[in-house]
This record gives C-alpha cells, structure tokens and sequence, in this order.
C-alpha cells in the first residue's frame, strides 16, 4: 500500500483475538494456495490471457468458501493485482489484468487477497515465466525473498516495527537494489486490508511503534534493479510503474506471544520451512 496515513481510518493499530486467529487461518490458507495454483500455470507456460488467469484465481477463491478481497476494493476492478515487466513497461503493484498473454522471460507478481467472514489473507510473490532474461532477475527474485524471511525473523516483542524496514534495507541496499519508500506493508482488521501502521522497508529500528502480541502484519518488499526506487501511476489511475526491473513478495503474518505465524505461508516456500519458527509453533 501506499505510505499516506490520512487513509487510514484511524492511527489505532488493532490487536486481534482467537477469533480473528480462526478466521484468518482460513483466508490465509485459501489465499496462499491462490498463489501457488497461479505459480503452477506460470510454470507450465500458460497460454490464457491475465484477465483469464484472474477469473480462475476468483473461481478458486469463492469455491473455497472466501472472497476475493480486492474486486471492488476503492474501485478496483479485479480480483488479483497483475504486474507485468516485460519489454515496454516495468510494472510494481496494483496492475489491471488485460488481454496480454504472458512471454518468455516476463516477471508477473500476483498480489492478492482471501476474506473469510471479513477476516484477510494478503499475500504477493513474484514469478518469472519461461527462462529469466539475466541472472540478475533471478538474483533479484532470491535476494527479496530472503529479505522478507529476514525481516519477519527481526520482529521482537517489544522492539519497535521499524526493524523490519531496517532489515530490508541492510539486506538489499548494499546488493544494489533500490529500496521502493513510498509503497510498503501495513496492518488488516475486518473487511479492511489496509489499516495502520504503515510498514517502512527503509526506517531505522527505533521507527514505529511496539511489536504486540495481537498484531496481523502485511510484510511486503518492493524493490528495483538498479540505482533508482522512482515510481509513478499509470493513466489507469492504478498501475505503479518504476524506472526499472522490480520485484514484490509479501506475506500476511500474526503475532502470538512465543511466535510469529506466517498466515499465508506455501507449502513449496522452500525459505520458510528452513525456519519454522516462522509459520508454526515449536
């Protein structure tokens, strides 16, 4: 989302109960497999168009008993933000799927949402379809999902929020990349994906405010290849472009007081089940 505190409803950030925890589980879950089912047509080089992919992803979002979050949202008009980086454009987040079919070499980040009974699962992940134009794309892909496993491993009951930008700049920033500001992750409540804080992938780690048993956190790194972390929207009134390669991974994630679970987490996320503290009790 995008850093602009005066869209938030309220600077109160919303500590969930079991309830919500049940809930979330499922939307999670859905979510995440929304994602892994997209992942698997990208990998056998699906012809369907991005608007057929969206329907699919919708079909398989209601058929499990969710919603999809985001069709309808402020007005957006599909179920799954589709970012599209190929040869005329590099897209970042909130993409409009269309008419295009994926080619060889195009990076497609999916971001999307799965409401059960208002409860939220937002997850987005990045995937390349066909072989990666340079090894640096790949590069790219594996270093952001490492900073995202990294970040979530720096939340600390206690501590304040602003570690997790600061372990995703330290991580990224000296590979080269730029660090996108502007855009970021944030808090959910019920029927509302966005809440505050807004969460920094550049702060120091005294920024924000205090890890609370409670919290559902959105933890999202956006970042670009390359010296500049400019971004501008599209005539659509939604894409969010940059200057150059990017890629977006995020996860929704829940803190308990021994742990931190990782709502959406996919079964093939070969870096999280190297660190299971991440998604499920010891």
């Amino acid at each position: 989302m995008k850093q602009n505190h005066n869209r938030f409803s309220s600077n109160i950030c919303i500590l969930h109960n079991d309830d919500w925890i049940k809930r979330q589980r499922i939307a999670g879950k859905v979510a995440a497999q929304t994602i892994s089912l997209l992942e698997d047509l990208v990998k056998n080089k699906t012809t369907k168009s991005l608007i057929e992919l969206d329907k699919i992803a919708e079909e398989f979002i209601i058929s499990n008993g969710c919603l999809p979050t985001f069709r309808g949202y402020k007005g957006f008009p599909a179920s799954v933000c589709m970012s599209l980086d190929n040869k005329e454009s590099h897209m970042l987040v909130h993409g409009i799927p269309n008419d295009n079919k994926l080619e060889d070499g195009n990076l497609i980040t999916f971001d999307l949402g799965a409401t059960f009974e208002g409860a939220i699962g937002d997850t987005a992940a990045t995937f390349t379809f066909g072989s990666p134009k340079s090894e640096q794309h790949s590069k790219l892909i594996d270093d952001t999902k490492i900073a995202l496993v990294k970040s979530i491993q720096s939340i600390k009951l206690g501590k304040n929020l602003g570690v997790i930008g600061d372990t995703i700049f330290k991580h990224l920033s000296p590979k080269g990349y730029s660090i996108v500001e502007n855009y970021g992750g944030h808090s959910m409540s019920y029927n509302e994906p966005h809440c505050f804080p807004f969460i920094s992938n550049k702060s120091l780690p005294t920024d924000g405010i205090m890890a609370q048993v409670g919290m559902t956190l959105c933890i999202e790194p956006l970042v670009v290849l390359g010296n500049s972390n400019k971004t501008f929207i599209g005539k659509d009134g939604w894409t969010v472009y940059t200057e150059n390669v990017s890629f977006h991974e995020e996860h929704s994630i829940f803190l308990h007081s021994d742990y931190i679970e990782v709502m959406t987490f996919r079964e093939n996320e070969t870096y999280l089940k190297t660190n299971k503290i991440l998604y499920e009790k010891s």
